[in-house]
Order: structure tokens, then sequence, then C-alpha cells
């Protein structure tokens, strides 16, 4: 699967398979996108709870994702260098002889400046990326990361810690430590951490066949935290997982610190993905100081 070609014309849809890695690769280098699931392996591990399909409109890409959320089918903003305005407006007459209601999911906010007067947007914001300088994340400087760095103090102070780059060995661990995660929080009732379960069991699997890199933390000899990121674009790295024994104080801050320090220097900027709307979480990520949000906007083409 190399060619624009090869996909169907809109409205016609294919599933995405593994043999699409090599084209979506290709095309996001080229797009340089900015929201954190233009990624090809974040298509691919969640694909199973949340079915991705491929359409085009003449030679521009559309991807379309059934969320696990709400079951509504969303495509991402379409791979054009055209005007938006223009893309749109073809994609709606197509809509409206097919009499089917299109939603796009991810417009940032440079794309709804011009649309907002002429179509329904509206701001996802539990969907919004938190971005971070990788800078204050490997280094955690001044007062304000202070309670950070205590944490990760304590984490040292009463346990032995070894980092580990991730590979096929350390992988099994992860996933043994991940299994034991889900058990605490009994997964398989929760639909969206059994839909994560899958993604991370995905992402192992096909560790060696993805554009991912990670690191473990050992305490005490066991795996007891990991995480898994990519590159995004040019200047930032995405981090797709991050687990950490709930049980070790300090744990969480000590894997975010210690992959940043050992893989993301060279990244001026790390997207720690969204929040969903979970409190704790926002709580979480807003704690970290985000340099800058990457906005989201749903729009619908009516």
């Amino acid at each position: 699967m190399s060619e624009e070609n090869d996909i169907p014309e809109f409205p016609e849809f294919q599933k995405l398979t593994f043999e699409h890695k090599a084209f979506l690769d290709s095309l996001f280098k080229k797009m340089q996108p900015q929201i954190s699931e233009l990624t090809f392996t974040n298509l691919y591990v969640w694909n199973e709870a949340e079915p991705v399909q491929l359409s085009r409109l003449n030679k521009i890409v559309l991807l379309q994702r059934r969320r696990i959320s709400d079951g509504k089918n969303i495509l991402f903003p379409p791979f054009a260098i055209e005007p938006i305005l223009t893309v749109l407006e073809d994609l709606r007459n197509l809509a409206m002889e097919n009499r089917t209601d299109i939603m796009l999911y991810g417009m940032d906010s440079n794309q709804v400046g011009e649309l907002i007067v002429k179509y329904q947007v509206w701001p996802d914001r539990n969907n919004w990326d938190y971005v971070y300088l990788s800078s204050d994340l490997v280094d955690l400087p001044g007062d304000r990361y202070h309670s950070k760095r205590n944490f990760i103090t304590r984490c040292l102070t009463d346990h032995t810690c070894k980092y580990a780059k991730l590979d096929s060995s350390v992988a099994n661990d992860c996933l043994q430590l991940q299994t034991e995660w889900c058990n605490l929080r009994q997964c398989g009732s929760v639909p969206g951490l059994e839909a994560e379960n899958r993604a991370i069991k995905t992402v192992f699997e096909k560790y060696s066949q993805l554009n991912v890199f990670g690191g473990a933390v050992y305490v005490d000899d066991q795996v007891e935290a990991f995480t898994l990121a990519e590159r995004l674009n040019n200047d930032t790295a995405v981090i797709h997982f991050e687990k950490a024994n709930p049980k070790i104080v300090g744990l969480y801050q000590l894997v975010n610190q210690w992959f940043c320090q050992n893989t993301l220097r060279s990244f001026t900027y790390v997207n720690r993905e969204q929040d969903l709307g979970i409190p704790g979480l926002r709580k979480a990520k807003l704690s970290y100081h985000p340099h800058h949000m990457v906005e989201k906007y749903i729009l619908k083409l009516p």
C-alpha cells in the first residue's frame, strides 16, 4: 500500500491494516501533524476499539475513526495542501449527495478561524493535547516543580531504582506489570481501560515493527513502571502510554523524568496527549505546567 490511488474514493472506505504503515508514515512526515492521534501507532493499536478507515477525495486522504466514547464516526482534518474551505465544500457536496452528516475532529485554532462564520464549530476541551518543553521535564527547574523533585527524592530514598531502555526482554516484564495494573483496576469491566489494555499489548506485540521507543524503571529488581513514545513531528515527541505501580510514592514522577532525560532530550517539545475530561488526570497534567495546548475543535458538515 503505497499510493493514494490504492485507497477508494469517498464515500467508500477501507479498513486500516498494518500494510498501510509505510504510506501513512510518509504522509505524516510530509504533513507534520500537531495533534497526538496522527501517528500510525496511535491509529493502529487502538484500531480494535476505535476502528479506523481510509478514503480519499481525489488525491486528498481522509481518515475516519469510530470513537469509543460515543460510538460516532469522525473524520480527521483532510490531508490537503489546498485551502481548507475549498476541500470542505467539496466534502460537503458529496455528503449531501449521499445524505450523510460529517463530523470533523481535530481542527486546530488556525483552521477554524476562517470556518466559524460558515460552519458549526465547537471546542473539544477534553481532547486538547498538553505540550511541554522537554527541558522542563528533564530538569524540573525552579519552585513550580519543587513538589515533583520531592516525590522523586522520596522514591529514590525508599527504593533501589534502575532505568532500562525498552527492548524485547524488558517488554515482557512491562507486560506483566500491565497485567497486574489491569487486575488492580478491573479493566475487564471498564470499556475504556480494557481498550487501553489491548492497545498496550498490541504495541508490545509489534514493538520491533513500530516507530516507538520507551523506557522502564526497575524497583528492587522488578519492573514497576514503563512508558512508550514516538516522534510526532520534527520537534515533538508524543508519549502514548505511561504506567507505574501506584503504591510506590513518586514512581510516576520518576519514570517521567528519567525517560525524558535518557531519550527525549533531542526534542524541543513533549506532547503528553489529552486528559479526556477526567478531573484527576487534568490536575496531574496541569501540575507539570504545559508550555502550550494543542486546541482541537469539532466541525459539523450538515
